[in-house]
């Protein structure tokens, strides 16, 4: 069982290890041999896209860039300023999980520097003290890091809601455009005269294929013409849900 008298004495005894223990990293110069600051030496790397030099540690480095590519990855940018916002993204995501590795190693230094566990045999009232006292002792640090972590949330999410929002618009202003050239395609087809897609980008900034759009063409007929077939001889489709009353589907658009 820990007394007050205890605790408070423990306490007394783990704030001044802690005091002399920022005074001995103050004084710390870091590795002194080779091999140490082989260890420690860092990785600066020049961002082909931003142009920008960063620099991280040997190990983290290549976590780093495969992680950044894999995210890159999944937001799928397609202009020079979505990639800029997925980019913006990665970064912002990389530095939180940085953030809260801190934390936890803030944590775990106070568990392994002398005088912060309670006087106790049991390993679990031992960890809790520790962590109490580390939190007490570096509050202010601790809310420095809420605060940091706060302004990347907002960051990261402003970033990915405008990310969204601007693929959203290019791919409505896509679908528009591929609409018009696939009617141009099918109207061409009509009058026996040979579809060209457009040399030049749409004021949207779309770009066309003949082959893009005589596939799209071939399969908006090929739709309609299904549609036509199923609603009028819909009880002799053969499929899940056939013999549902086709009167009541909409009926399909004209070819």
């Amino acid at each position: 069982m820990l007394s007050l008298q205890s605790e408070s004495k423990t306490m007394a005894t783990s704030q001044k290890q802690l005091e002399a223990n920022r005074l001995n990293a103050q004084k710390s110069t870091g590795p002194r041999s080779t091999e140490g600051r082989n260890k420690t030496r860092l990785n600066a790397l020049r961002d082909g896209f931003t142009g920008q030099v960063t620099t991280l540690s040997d190990e983290d480095r290549p976590i780093f860039e495969q992680f950044k590519k894999d995210l890159i990855t999944d937001l799928a940018p397609k202009t020079t300023m979505e990639l800029s916002l997925a980019h913006a993204v990665a970064w912002d995501t990389w530095r939180l999980n940085r953030l809260r590795a801190v934390e936890s190693n803030m944590y775990a230094l106070g568990a392994e520097a002398p005088g912060t566990s309670a006087e106790s045999d049991d390993p679990e009232i031992q960890a809790a003290f520790s962590t109490a006292l580390v939190f007490s002792n570096e509050a202010q640090k601790f809310a420095l890091m809420s605060i940091y972590e706060q302004r990347m949330n907002r960051s990261l999410h402003k970033n990915l809601a405008t990310l969204r929002d601007l693929q959203a618009e290019r791919k409505k202003n896509y679908k528009h455009d591929q609409a018009q050239e696939v009617a141009i395609a099918r109207y061409s087809d009509l009058k026996g005269l040979t579809y060209q897609a457009p040399k030049s980008p749409t004021l949207n900034g779309s770009v066309f294929s003949n082959n893009e759009i005589l596939a799209a063409a071939n399969r908006l007929t090929t739709l309609q013409v299904a549609k036509g077939v199923i609603y009028r001889d819909g009880d002799k489709v053969q499929f899940a849900g056939a013999g549902q009353n086709v009167s009541t589907w909409p009926k399909p658009e004209a070819a």
